[in-house]
């Protein structure tokens, strides 16, 4: 369960639509379409179900394995496609976005092939990725309960996921002011302690940063100022051709005879005489009107450029010197590779040189001062973990009842659980961990008289499937995870006790879609959407094939699981009795 504080509880939870398998064990080619709600997953021992839940497990980032590969075949290749939560989680949104995966119609989908040579490839969209990211990924979109998934509970920091998200719209508020509080605080520390580490070498600092100091004042360095240089340099650089040009140009207008202003001049005033006797020769003569007026500015311009290029012969040398100052202080206080940002770095530093040294120079008393803020800021600190704390231990007593209530309802009466808060002094830093100070441990006795023990040594695999299955439906509706896969999780149970698993997972699939493996007939009879696993063989080649079932097929099939044979009309009873049982009854 990762995440589970920042998850919410809004909007359109995610989905697993469908899964293609090709070339894995004993499925050659299926494709499996899943529906929101209850999906049922049937079939007889060695059919394939498990291969269904293996090609998941590629999917999900899991341990590839070429042993999978079908007999016959060069590789497997497994995909499922996702619809995501809408709103998409700012998580899943930056995932998506840092691996360059561009959704449609908001969908995801996710691959992995495996070669026969060991070599495995994930896939997100079309876009390669790792397993480790496809792994990322589904923990935000599905959660497996298997017999080895399930040890995930055993986790203290899982233990306490559950309890947080139990209780999400109390605590979260609460723990974001927390881990606000808590980075401020460390980031108030880690200026004292470099600042006390400062102090220690005062006096070499000072020396050196009154030497900065002292240059920065006296060379004044603007930070537009070396860009500007570069380009008077330029400019001066090529200060004849410039000339050349500039006076080519000023006597081409200016010519006596031959000048542009002389001859626009000449036509305008022969214009002029006619002026009034043709619109269309006045619109002319007012054209050439405005480009003498243009050329005037621009022959006067000229001047002036050529005016100010023999203005300051040793402009050039001044630029050139004042340039080369100015690198050399970017070279001595800059630390960057680049040129322009080691320039603007050194300004910055000379600019913080005379701050630095009042710090330095008052440091013991600034050290003091930042000490009994950061005391006072650790108080504060300490009264917000606390009152997480009471969320928490509140919270533990409502959740232990409620799962317990769950576990009656999942063939378990005599199970008890006690969730008990463990917090730390926090006398000491290392106690302010980003959770808070407390660790949280969930205690488990399934039978009656037990001992109550961790999770770990209380519950055997199918008790803990049933354990997982009783707080997922506790927590299901502050804790939105699109998908729930359970195996097992009617390992041991029969009868009237596996009634109530059904009913149970029936429950949970109102607040989210819930796919189960099961040989139970008491199970299956709840699903929205039951599918079957069928194992065809000629005596060579084994294939399974995983399709949906009609309501009249699903008759049949829960005759086949009650009686291990098909074609039993008395089975066929029953399972007709079954399934009219769960429309009578609710989940």
């Amino acid at each position: 369960m990762g995440g589970v504080v920042s998850k919410k509880s809004a909007g359109v939870r995610s989905h697993l639509q469908e899964i293609t398998i090709r070339g894995l064990g004993v499925i050659d080619n299926a494709q499996v379409e899943f529906k929101p709600g209850l999906n049922v997953i049937t079939g007889e021992t060695g059919a394939g179900k498990t291969m269904l839940l293996t090609a998941l497990n590629l999917i999900l980032g899991g341990k590839a394995d070429s042993d999978l590969v079908r007999s016959g075949q060069e590789r497997l290749t497994t995909a499922g496609s996702f619809l995501l939560p809408n709103p998409l989680p700012i998580e899943i949104k930056e995932l998506l976005e840092n691996n360059d995966v561009i959704t449609e119609e908001g969908a995801v989908l996710l691959n992995r092939n495996v070669a026969k040579d060991g070599k495995s490839r994930a896939m997100i969209s079309g876009v390669s990725t790792t397993a480790a990211i496809l792994n990322e990924l589904s923990e935000h979109l599905i959660e497996v309960h298997g017999q080895h998934a399930n040890q995930v509970l055993s986790k203290p920091a899982k233990q306490r996921e559950v309890l947080d998200s139990f209780c999400d719209s109390e605590i979260s508020p609460v723990m974001k002011e927390y881990r606000e509080e808590l980075e401020e605080y460390l980031f108030m520390k880690r200026q004292i302690e470099e600042l006390t580490k400062a102090t220690r070498d005062k006096e070499r600092l000072v020396k050196e940063l009154s030497d900065l100091d002292s240059e920065y004042r006296k060379i004044k360095p603007l930070k537009e100022e070396l860009t500007e240089l570069d380009s008077l340099i330029s400019r001066l650089g090529s200060i004849e051709e410039l000339r050349i040009a500039a006076t080519g140009a000023s006597e081409a207008l200016n010519h006596e005879e031959q000048g542009g202003l002389n001859s626009l001049q000449v036509s305008k005033k022969f214009l002029q005489t006619a002026r009034g006797k043709d619109p269309y020769l006045d619109e002319i003569q007012e054209r050439i009107s405005e480009s003498l007026f243009n050329l005037i500015d621009a022959a006067g311009d000229l001047q002036r450029y050529l005016d100010g290029l023999e203005a300051d012969p040793n402009a050039l040398e001044n630029a050139l010197q004042r340039r080369s100052l100015l690198l050399n202080y970017a070279k001595k206080y800059g630390s960057s590779a680049d040129r322009l940002e080691s320039y603007l770095e050194a300004i910055d530093f000379g600019v913080l040189a005379g701050e630095r040294i009042r710090d330095l120079h008052g440091g013991d008393e600034r050290i003091s001062q930042l000490a009994k803020e950061l005391e006072k800021k650790r108080a504060g600190l300490i009264k917000i973990a606390n009152r997480i704390t009471a969320i928490r231990s509140a919270a533990a007593i409502e959740f232990s009842k409620q799962v317990e209530n769950e576990l009656q309802l999942l063939a378990m009466p005599k199970a008890r659980l006690n969730v008990k808060v463990n917090s730390r002094t926090g006398e000491s830093d290392s106690d302010l961990q980003n959770s808070g100070l407390d660790e949280i441990q969930i205690m488990f006795s399934a039978h009656s008289g037990g001992e109550l023990l961790p999770i770990s040594k209380a519950a055997s695999g199918g008790e803990l499937s049933r354990l997982m299955l009783g707080i997922e439906v506790v927590i299901a509706h502050s804790y939105p995870v699109g998908t729930y896969i359970f195996d097992e999780v009617d390992a041991g149970v029969g009868g009237k006790a596996a009634l109530d698993v059904g009913r149970r997972l029936k429950a949970l699939a109102q607040e989210a879609q819930v796919i189960v493996v099961t040989h139970l007939p008491q199970v299956a009879i709840w699903a929205d959407h039951h599918l079957k696993v069928e194992k065809n063989s000629d005596g060579a080649v084994t294939e399974s094939s995983i399709r949906a079932i009609s309501e009249s097929e699903r008759e049949l099939e829960i005759a086949r699981m009650l009686s291990g044979v098909e074609g039993s009309e008395h089975a066929q009873e029953h399972a007709r009795e079954l399934l009219n049982l769960r429309l009578a009854v609710k989940a």
